[in-house]
């Protein structure tokens, strides 16, 4: 008797999840689909894609199931890449109105060196709210400034992590992805002085990251530049080229200076927001520097976007600067669809259909280096997918399954289980006669 309910027991439990090894592990084969891989396959009307143990083994046309292989049959159905959420505060913060507060370090020390990993809650509500909307990743982002009102002044604001949001918790896909800083009105004041200051203090930052690595440290030298030991390690990959320095910055002679200063220190640089980038489109692409941008940043929000246009991103895109779309800074928590539908936005300002989706696939997993083994459907690659009732650009569309490295995600949320549990209950009053 015992034996049974403890069989029944696991049995219940594999039933109930679909996040698990027990599916991971098997091979799936997803069939009739019109296939988006955002890779060498192409945009297959009617396509198939294979997976075994949580990677792409085949996508194709004629794709050779296996026998005793999970099939679904998703005729009618579009299948993308899993999205990005790019420069994202996902599993950092909760509320609306914490804007950037939990995503920095208050202590002077610590600048370059605070690591934004550390900070993540993978069981925060928003992860699964954005799993449902098709978000299989994140690049998480703290402040790129200071850490936020009555915090010590900070020319860095730490290090970037790339994530997975699959329902296990198991969430750190690549830490240490690119340093965050930023140029323009919040920016120079954070370098405690004007433009000037902000170059000034990057370049001698990044010349002590390089006497650091050669074992040449000046401890008076540190304590000028309010850097610690930890700031400098994390600055040695900017110097060496082998992470990016992300930049907020919008104004294009901002813009201007971050070039330069990439070009004097041969370092590679990511431009986030960057509102006027389209009037420097060709020295950016030039330069070989990616964008992300905020699709619907179409406002003089500061003085430092008076040339703000929606135009922004099919400008850049033609002049060839790989590019990457982010939620402004008032939807950094919520709205999580945001990005998917403003996207769609930009194909109505001359953006074509595939950079657009490309925006939010494979070009951040470009970005950041993950692109071996994420952001399209191709052979060898995690396979992070979602099936979609139509364009995944259109507001009406919505996701039907999605995949974390072959595992089927729960598509289900707290706030979604609360609203349908509630939804019907309240009566309304009735009108008094």
């Amino acid at each position: 008797m015992i034996r049974k309910l403890v069989l029944a027991a696991a049995s219940a439990l594999l039933i109930a999840a679909p996040a698990s090894a027990q599916n991971q592990n098997q091979t799936l084969a997803i069939v009739n689909a019109r296939v988006v891989s955002m890779g060498p396959a192409g945009d297959l009307p009617r396509g198939a894609v294979l997976v075994r143990d949580g990677k792409i083994v085949e996508v194709g046309a004629n794709v050779r199931v296996p026998d005793g292989a999970r099939v679904i049959d998703a005729a009618g159905q579009t299948l993308t890449p899993g999205l990005v959420a790019t420069v994202s505060s996902l599993g950092l913060n909760d509320t609306i109105g914490s804007g950037w507060g939990g995503r920095g370090s208050n202590d002077p020390r610590l600048s370059a060196g605070f690591d934004v990993a550390y900070d993540v809650n993978p069981n925060s509500p928003q992860i699964p709210e954005a799993r449902i909307e098709g978000v299989t990743s994140a690049v998480l982002t703290p402040n790129p400034a200071s850490a936020g009102a009555g915090a010590p002044r900070k020319v860095f604001g730490g290090q970037a992590a790339f994530i997975r949001l699959a329902a296990d918790g198991d969430y750190l896909v690549a830490p240490h992805v690119a340093v965050l800083t930023a140029l323009g009105e919040s920016g120079a004041s954070s370098a405690g002085g004007g433009r000037g200051a902000w170059r000034g203090l990057v370049k001698q930052s990044l010349a002590l990251a390089r006497d650091y690595k050669a074992g040449r440290v000046d401890e008076a030298r540190l304590d000028a530049l309010s850097l610690s030991r930890a700031d400098l390690q994390a600055l040695v990959p900017i110097a060496e080229r082998r992470s990016p320095l992300l930049v907020e910055v919008n104004r294009a002679s901002d813009i201007r200076l971050v070039l330069d200063v990439a070009k004097e220190e041969n370092i590679r640089v990511v431009l986030s927001g960057a509102a006027e980038a389209w009037m420097l489109a060709g020295e950016i692409a030039a330069a070989k520097v990616p964008v992300i941008l905020d699709a619907e940043d179409n406002q003089a929000f500061t003085f430092d976007s008076l040339n703000a246009t929606y135009r922004n991103a099919a400008i850049l895109d033609q002049a060839g600067v790989l590019i990457a779309f982010k939620p402004g800074i008032a939807r950094i928590v919520f709205l999580i669809r945001t990005p998917r539908f403003l996207a769609g936005r930009t194909v109505r300002f001359g953006l074509p259909w595939e950079r657009a989706l490309a925006a939010i696939t494979v070009n951040p997993a470009r970005i950041f280096g993950l692109e071996e083994t994420r952001g399209s459907i191709a052979p060898g690659k995690a396979a992070d997918l979602v099936l979609w009732s139509g364009d995944p650009l259109e507001t009406s569309t919505v996701a039907r399954r999605v995949f974390v490295e072959g595992a089927e995600q729960p598509m289900t949320a707290r706030n979604r289980e609360l609203r349908d549990r509630y939804i019907n209950t309240v009566k309304p009053a009735r009108a008094a006669r």
